[in-house]
């Protein structure tokens, strides 16, 4: 879908400066949509063997959110505001807890974040095949045992498919691209007080 927002590239992309991951923030509520959605998908798995894809998602999602802020500022993005409002409205159906502020927040991060992408897309001719996209669903069927037809036959519904593709693509692109490495550090435990009396 094509976006009123429009974005202008300012600086060059700085891939070579290194990203050190130092601590992974994780918001509950998300959590517990990933548990969720993991937990419908796979039907058969554990809790602990759960409980580590989250993990890895919530890995994954740290390196990219700190991707994306040293790519942001690269770009230079102007807001259509019927765009802006339409996002919010969208986002307030599926997150009717949260306040204005923050709902305006998501909506226009998610515009950025669709336009960046269109840009890397074009800049690093990602691409995703009509067999790239029927395989991506065989794979969903196999894992969800839910019926793919209605992809394949609509055309609309299979371009939304080839559009979450090249998301991942671009996604995983950008985690090979940028140099980063994690230097996490485990809690402090307390040090017994030597001089407690017995």
């Amino acid at each position: 879908m094509k976006l009123k927002s429009t974005i202008k590239q300012i600086k060059d992309l700085d891939m070579e400066t290194e990203i050190v991951i130092k601590e992974l923030r994780a918001d509950h509520a998300l959590l517990a949509e990933h548990e969720k959605r993991l937990k419908t998908l796979f039907k058969n798995d554990s809790q602990e063997l759960i409980n580590t894809k989250i993990h890895n998602i919530v890995i994954r999602d740290n390196l990219f959110n700190e991707i994306m802020m040293r790519i942001v500022p690269c770009f230079e993005v102007t807001f259509d505001g019927d765009e802006v409002k339409q996002t919010t409205e969208n986002f307030k159906k599926q997150m009717p807890d949260r306040t204005p502020e923050v709902l305006d927040m998501i909506a226009r991060r998610t515009i950025i974040k669709t336009l960046v992408f269109g840009e890397l897309i074009k800049l690093w001719g990602i691409t995703a095949s009509d067999e790239e996209v029927r395989k991506s669903l065989e794979q969903y069927y196999q894992f969800s045992n839910e019926s793919i037809r209605q992809y394949l036959d609509d055309k609309e519904k299979f371009e939304a498919i080839r559009s979450v593709l090249l998301e991942e693509k671009t996604a995983n692109e950008l985690i090979k691209r940028f140099k980063h490495r994690f230097d996490l550090k485990m809690p402090r435990q307390p040090s017994p007080d030597t001089n407690e009396k017995k």
